[in-house]
Protein backbone atom coordinates (compact mmCIF):
# COMPACT_ATOMS: atom_id res chain seq x y z
CA UNK A 1 0.00 0.00 0.00
CA UNK A 2 1.59 2.92 -1.29
CA UNK A 3 2.04 6.64 0.78
CA UNK A 4 -1.19 7.94 -0.69
CA UNK A 5 -3.57 5.37 -0.10
CA UNK A 6 -2.71 5.37 3.44
CA UNK A 7 -3.57 8.46 3.97
CA UNK A 8 -7.08 8.12 2.46
CA UNK A 9 -7.52 5.65 4.71
CA UNK A 10 -6.16 7.44 7.87
CA UNK A 11 -8.62 10.43 6.59
CA UNK A 12 -11.43 8.37 6.56
CA UNK A 13 -11.04 6.84 9.74
CA UNK A 14 -10.22 10.04 11.40
CA UNK A 15 -13.58 11.63 10.44
CA UNK A 16 -15.32 8.35 11.69
CA UNK A 17 -14.15 7.42 14.66
CA UNK A 18 -12.77 11.17 16.02
CA UNK A 19 -15.52 13.27 15.12
CA UNK A 20 -18.93 11.56 15.68
CA UNK A 21 -20.41 14.86 17.07
CA UNK A 22 -20.21 16.21 13.08
CA UNK A 23 -21.53 13.35 11.88
CA UNK A 24 -24.57 13.31 14.44
CA UNK A 25 -24.92 16.59 14.20
CA UNK A 26 -25.40 16.20 10.47
CA UNK A 27 -27.92 13.55 10.85
CA UNK A 28 -29.96 15.80 13.20
CA UNK A 29 -30.15 18.33 10.57
CA UNK A 30 -31.32 15.74 8.00
CA UNK A 31 -33.98 14.95 10.84
CA UNK A 32 -35.12 18.22 12.06
CA UNK A 33 -39.03 19.56 11.21
CA UNK A 34 -40.07 22.85 10.51
CA UNK A 35 -42.65 23.94 12.62
CA UNK A 36 -46.37 23.05 11.65
CA UNK A 37 -49.01 26.09 12.61
CA UNK A 38 -52.74 24.42 12.42
CA UNK A 39 -55.03 27.33 12.59
CA UNK A 40 -58.11 25.66 14.62
CA UNK A 41 -59.98 29.19 15.24
CA UNK A 42 -63.72 28.87 15.20
CA UNK A 43 -64.78 30.91 12.21
CA UNK A 44 -66.69 33.93 14.42
CA UNK A 45 -62.97 34.56 15.00
CA UNK A 46 -62.26 34.55 11.49
CA UNK A 47 -64.91 36.50 9.70
CA UNK A 48 -66.29 39.88 10.03
CA UNK A 49 -64.50 43.37 8.35
CA UNK A 50 -63.71 46.46 10.27
CA UNK A 51 -64.58 46.36 14.30
CA UNK A 52 -67.31 43.86 15.50
CA UNK A 53 -68.91 45.43 18.76
CA UNK A 54 -68.74 42.71 21.53
CA UNK A 55 -72.16 42.68 23.41
CA UNK A 56 -73.24 42.61 26.58
CA UNK A 57 -73.34 45.43 29.82
CA UNK A 58 -69.59 45.07 30.62
CA UNK A 59 -68.54 44.87 26.74
CA UNK A 60 -70.16 48.17 25.47
CA UNK A 61 -66.94 50.11 23.72
CA UNK A 62 -65.06 47.35 23.05
CA UNK A 63 -64.33 45.49 19.78
CA UNK A 64 -62.83 42.44 18.03
CA UNK A 65 -60.41 43.33 14.85
CA UNK A 66 -61.44 41.33 11.95
CA UNK A 67 -58.05 39.50 10.25
CA UNK A 68 -58.61 41.34 7.28
CA UNK A 69 -57.47 44.23 9.37
CA UNK A 70 -54.09 42.93 8.39
CA UNK A 71 -52.10 41.69 5.15
CA UNK A 72 -50.76 39.05 5.61
CA UNK A 73 -53.47 37.93 7.95
CA UNK A 74 -52.05 37.71 11.25
CA UNK A 75 -51.56 34.00 11.85
CA UNK A 76 -49.38 33.78 8.70
CA UNK A 77 -47.74 36.83 10.05
CA UNK A 78 -47.22 34.66 13.01
CA UNK A 79 -46.02 31.83 11.30
CA UNK A 80 -43.51 34.25 9.56
CA UNK A 81 -42.00 35.34 13.17
CA UNK A 82 -41.56 31.86 14.08
CA UNK A 83 -40.26 30.51 11.32
CA UNK A 84 -37.22 33.02 11.92
CA UNK A 85 -37.28 32.89 15.90
CA UNK A 86 -37.76 29.26 17.02
CA UNK A 87 -35.42 26.77 16.48
CA UNK A 88 -37.00 23.27 15.87
CA UNK A 89 -34.82 20.20 16.49
CA UNK A 90 -35.59 16.68 16.24
CA UNK A 91 -39.36 15.24 15.93
CA UNK A 92 -42.31 17.05 15.22
CA UNK A 93 -42.90 19.96 16.81
CA UNK A 94 -46.69 21.48 16.03
CA UNK A 95 -48.44 25.02 17.35
CA UNK A 96 -52.23 24.42 17.02
CA UNK A 97 -54.09 28.22 17.24
CA UNK A 98 -57.23 27.48 19.30
CA UNK A 99 -58.72 30.74 19.62
CA UNK A 100 -56.53 33.60 18.94
CA UNK A 101 -58.82 37.59 18.28
CA UNK A 102 -57.38 41.38 18.87
CA UNK A 103 -59.50 43.68 20.29
CA UNK A 104 -59.37 47.58 20.71
CA UNK A 105 -61.20 48.77 24.01
CA UNK A 106 -62.19 52.28 24.27
CA UNK A 107 -63.33 51.93 27.93
CA UNK A 108 -62.54 53.93 30.32
CA UNK A 109 -64.23 53.93 34.02
CA UNK A 110 -64.41 56.07 37.21
CA UNK A 111 -61.40 56.45 39.86
CA UNK A 112 -59.20 58.68 41.39
CA UNK A 113 -56.24 61.11 40.55
CA UNK A 114 -58.15 62.56 37.35
CA UNK A 115 -55.80 60.52 35.05
CA UNK A 116 -57.33 61.61 31.96
CA UNK A 117 -56.94 65.57 33.38
CA UNK A 118 -53.42 65.47 33.99
CA UNK A 119 -52.03 63.56 30.66
CA UNK A 120 -54.50 65.05 28.30
CA UNK A 121 -57.55 63.80 26.31
CA UNK A 122 -56.37 62.78 23.08
CA UNK A 123 -56.86 59.26 22.56
CA UNK A 124 -60.00 59.30 24.84
CA UNK A 125 -62.69 61.14 22.95
CA UNK A 126 -64.31 63.53 25.82
CA UNK A 127 -64.71 66.90 26.44
CA UNK A 128 -61.91 68.01 29.05
CA UNK A 129 -64.90 69.08 31.15
CA UNK A 130 -65.80 65.53 31.70
CA UNK A 131 -62.28 63.83 32.06
CA UNK A 132 -61.39 64.36 35.75
CA UNK A 133 -61.38 60.86 37.87
CA UNK A 134 -61.44 59.21 34.46
CA UNK A 135 -59.02 56.16 34.62
CA UNK A 136 -58.08 53.77 31.57
CA UNK A 137 -58.91 50.42 32.24
CA UNK A 138 -62.04 48.01 31.91
CA UNK A 139 -65.39 48.65 33.49
CA UNK A 140 -65.74 45.25 34.77
CA UNK A 141 -64.04 41.98 36.06
CA UNK A 142 -61.93 40.21 33.62
CA UNK A 143 -64.54 37.37 33.91
CA UNK A 144 -67.40 39.52 33.12
CA UNK A 145 -65.70 40.97 30.04
CA UNK A 146 -66.17 38.65 26.54
CA UNK A 147 -62.73 39.98 25.28
CA UNK A 148 -60.27 42.40 24.90
CA UNK A 149 -60.31 43.51 29.13
CA UNK A 150 -57.25 45.50 30.71
CA UNK A 151 -56.08 47.07 33.24
CA UNK A 152 -55.32 50.66 33.21
CA UNK A 153 -51.32 50.29 34.97
CA UNK A 154 -51.21 48.11 31.59
CA UNK A 155 -51.44 51.18 29.26
CA UNK A 156 -48.42 52.90 28.71
CA UNK A 157 -49.28 55.82 26.72
CA UNK A 158 -52.35 57.75 26.34
CA UNK A 159 -54.02 56.51 23.80
CA UNK A 160 -56.80 53.23 23.65
CA UNK A 161 -55.04 50.10 23.66
CA UNK A 162 -55.01 47.07 21.30
CA UNK A 163 -55.61 43.91 23.27
CA UNK A 164 -54.56 40.51 21.63
CA UNK A 165 -55.50 37.14 23.52
CA UNK A 166 -54.51 33.74 22.46
CA UNK A 167 -54.87 30.42 23.32
CA UNK A 168 -53.29 27.44 21.51
CA UNK A 169 -51.17 24.51 22.58
CA UNK A 170 -47.30 23.10 21.26
CA UNK A 171 -46.61 20.28 21.34
CA UNK A 172 -49.18 18.96 23.35
CA UNK A 173 -49.38 21.69 25.75
CA UNK A 174 -51.70 24.25 26.40
CA UNK A 175 -49.52 27.62 25.51
CA UNK A 176 -51.46 30.88 26.42
CA UNK A 177 -50.49 34.72 26.06
CA UNK A 178 -51.91 37.64 26.05
CA UNK A 179 -50.80 41.72 25.05
CA UNK A 180 -52.07 44.64 25.78
CA UNK A 181 -50.23 46.68 23.30
CA UNK A 182 -50.73 50.77 23.30
CA UNK A 183 -50.41 52.61 20.02
CA UNK A 184 -47.54 55.41 20.16
CA UNK A 185 -49.26 57.75 17.99
CA UNK A 186 -53.23 58.44 17.75
CA UNK A 187 -54.73 55.75 15.44
CA UNK A 188 -58.03 56.50 13.41
CA UNK A 189 -59.54 53.47 15.11
CA UNK A 190 -61.71 52.00 12.06
CA UNK A 191 -59.41 49.12 11.03
CA UNK A 192 -60.47 49.07 7.62
CA UNK A 193 -57.05 49.72 5.67
CA UNK A 194 -55.62 53.30 7.32
CA UNK A 195 -51.47 52.96 7.82
CA UNK A 196 -51.86 54.25 11.61
CA UNK A 197 -54.60 51.53 12.16
CA UNK A 198 -52.32 48.43 9.97
CA UNK A 199 -49.20 49.69 11.67
CA UNK A 200 -50.39 49.80 15.43
CA UNK A 201 -52.13 46.38 14.69
CA UNK A 202 -49.23 44.85 13.25
CA UNK A 203 -47.09 45.84 16.36
CA UNK A 204 -49.32 44.02 18.53
CA UNK A 205 -49.40 41.04 16.39
CA UNK A 206 -45.41 40.89 16.39
CA UNK A 207 -45.57 41.08 20.05
CA UNK A 208 -47.77 38.67 20.33
CA UNK A 209 -45.72 36.25 18.16
CA UNK A 210 -43.28 37.54 20.31
CA UNK A 211 -44.32 36.12 23.19
CA UNK A 212 -45.38 33.29 21.92
CA UNK A 213 -41.98 32.15 21.08
CA UNK A 214 -41.15 32.43 24.60
CA UNK A 215 -43.19 30.53 25.60
CA UNK A 216 -42.73 28.10 23.51
CA UNK A 217 -38.81 27.82 24.67
CA UNK A 218 -40.23 27.61 28.29
CA UNK A 219 -42.15 23.96 27.69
Amino acid sequence: MNHRARHFIGTVLFLVFLQPGFLQTARAQDESSPLVVIDLRPDSEREGMGLTALTGKCNKDVFRIADVATDPLKVDVLKQDLSRSVAVGEGSSTLTVLNWSVYYNKQIHKGGGGFLKNIGVQGYDMPASKSEGKQPGSNCSQKESAGGWYEGKEVTGIYFPIVSEFTGTYRGKPLNVRVVYSPGKKIEGKFEGGANDTAALLEAVHKTAEDIAIAMATQ
